[in-house]
């Protein structure tokens, strides 16, 4: 299955691009994916392991699976005051 990823802010200069099409077998979950970015985009690591990740707009748990066709958006968690 094909699945679109988009990068941002921080992440997307380290992975180069703002966004990648993958493919995952039938099946795959967030993690899967993730499993799949850190050998394809290793630089973005580990900045995405504290990214939220969301699926058709919405925040996904490691463990959902994903669907032909989904988008997925990994979001740099930022922080100040």
């Amino acid at each position: 299955m094909r699945i679109t990823v988009r990068f941002m802010s921080q992440l997307q200069v380290l992975a180069g691009t703002g966004e990648a099409a993958v493919e995952l077998s039938a099946g795959a979950t967030a993690a899967d994916l993730f499993q799949l970015l850190r050998e394809s985009f290793p630089d973005i690591f580990p900045l995405a392991e504290q990214a939220i990740v969301m699926a058709n707009h919405k925040i996904v748990a490691p463990e959902t699976g994903l669907q032909d066709g989904d988008q997925v958006m990994l979001l740099q968690l930022l922080g100040g005051g």
